[in-house]
């Protein structure tokens, strides 16, 4: 047996800034005011909702919480308009209609055309006991294609999620985060972080892939999505999916990958679109490949100069990863949130490092008070930077965790860059084809 030894470093939890303040938790959004609470303050949505005959009642309920309040042991989630400045507006005579999965899309266009003839933001709540994938593909895919720019989105939910917290703590924290949802998917901004991402301005670029056999050849088609971040606080620019044939033997030597003149015309795009940034981070769900690192490579050698010289960071973002640590100072062993190990020994020719994004919150918490111990991220990274400092990496990825406004649990473990590009990835296959090979998508919330 072989040993390895590992160093460790902590990572400071990010901040948020909310309307009124700055904290590291999101559910501060609540006491604190979303981000744009000013500049939202006293508008009106309109609230949708379609459910089947087992859920309606429960969703019925669950809206009436949402709007008025809810109160639970020693804990209350407040009326969405005294905690978010709008006001929900929802008749349970005229906004509520019975469906079922074959009849959803049908049920949900005449529902987005309402609204879009009475209102500028409302949100068709679906609360179904089963919504098969595709329906919820399609779904997704009709408001963010018709209706996104138009603020009119869609939220689900499924009753066994409402049923399982009925009663517990856990309820007013399924309030909260639903509420949180639909106030950024009507155009809101619960919170940005406090301090920039980056140390200067740059872009964040995260992609990841879907597959889909050719049934009539060898071959098959890699969708992938590409979600752009500029603004060093976590502003979202926009999102591309694409497509391209690759065959069995490229699969099998390289995996799944954005091959050489796709990566450098994303890239060479948004450098034109948003001028030369001085720093180009890159997150991507497979490992990376030598062509994806020559594009890269040549895109920052393009538009470098000895005056403004561009400098990268591009990491492969291991989710499914076999390293797990305990903290013996901790009643329950749980591991804090933010714990990097460096690795001593270099077993590839990238430089990796190990990072929790989830675990205890805080030093002076004893025990996590979840069940299951806290899986990492592995960090596979190639850089032009003559010195990586980990901790700067680090902050990166576990501020991109914050950024996910489809919940306020301050345990997220991956960031947006992946989350978010994995689900365009995911849609893909439904909206593209060889006439239709490529398709932005200007609002993240699109993806929520």
């Amino acid at each position: 047996m072989t040993y390895e030894a590992i160093s460790a470093i902590r990572i400071q939890e990010p901040a948020l800034q909310f309307y009124s303040g700055i904290h590291v938790s999101p559910r501060k959004v609540i006491s604190l005011k979303p981000f744009s609470y000013r500049e939202l303050l006293g508008k009106e949505v309109r609230i949708k909702l379609l459910a089947d005959e087992d859920t309606l009642n429960l969703a019925v309920k669950f809206i009436d919480h949402l709007i008025k309040g809810y109160s639970t042991f020693d804990e209350t989630m407040p009326p969405f308009h005294e905690a978010f400045g709008l006001k929900l507006s929802f008749n349970r005579n005229d906004d509520v209609r019975n469906t079922t999965p074959d009849n959803l899309l049908v049920d949900l266009e005449e529902a987005f055309d309402t609204l879009r003839s009475e209102t500028s933001r409302g949100i068709v709540i679906i609360a179904m006991k089963d919504l098969p994938a595709h329906i919820y593909k399609h779904s997704k895919i009709k408001s963010m294609t018709t209706y996104s720019g138009l603020h009119l989105r869609t939220q689900f939910i499924k009753k066994k999620t409402i049923e399982s917290h009925a009663g517990t703590k856990g309820y007013m924290y399924l309030l909260m985060n639903a509420a949180t949802a639909v106030y950024a998917k009507i155009g809101g901004t619960p919170w940005k972080l406090s301090r920039s991402i980056l140390s200067t301005k740059g872009l964040i670029l995260g992609i990841s892939f879907s597959r889909r056999r050719d049934k009539l050849s060898d071959k098959e088609t890699i969708y992938y999505g590409a979600i752009q971040i500029l603004d060093r606080y976590g502003e979202h620019l926009d999102t591309q999916i694409r497509m391209f044939v690759a065959s069995p033997k490229e699969l099998a030597s390289k995996g799944l990958f954005v091959p050489y003149d796709k990566l450098k015309s994303i890239l060479d795009e948004a450098i034109r679109r948003y001028g030369k940034v001085p720093q180009i981070v890159i997150h991507k769900s497979a490992p990376m490949v030598d062509e994806e690192v020559r594009a890269v490579k040549e895109v920052v050698e393009k538009y470098s100069d000895e005056h403004y010289p561009i400098f990268y960071v591009f990491a492969h973002v291991k989710t499914n990863t076999m390293y797990r640590a305990y903290d013996i100072s901790a009643k329950d062993y749980s591991i804090r949130r933010g714990l990097m190990l460096l690795r001593s020994g270099k077993s590839s020719k990238w430089i990796q490092y190990i990072i929790f994004t989830t675990g205890r919150l805080y030093r002076t918490v004893s025990e996590r008070n979840k069940l299951g111990t806290p899986k990492p991220l592995e960090l596979s990274i190639d850089t032009n930077m003559r010195k990586v400092i980990p901790s700067y990496v680090g902050e990166q990825v576990l501020a991109l965790t914050k950024l996910d406004w489809n919940t306020t649990d301050p345990e997220v473990r991956e960031p947006i860059t992946i989350k978010y590009s994995r689900r365009a990835a995911q849609i893909a296959p439904e909206i593209l084809n060889f006439n239709v090979p490529d398709l932005r998508i200007a609002d993240i919330r699109d993806l929520m």
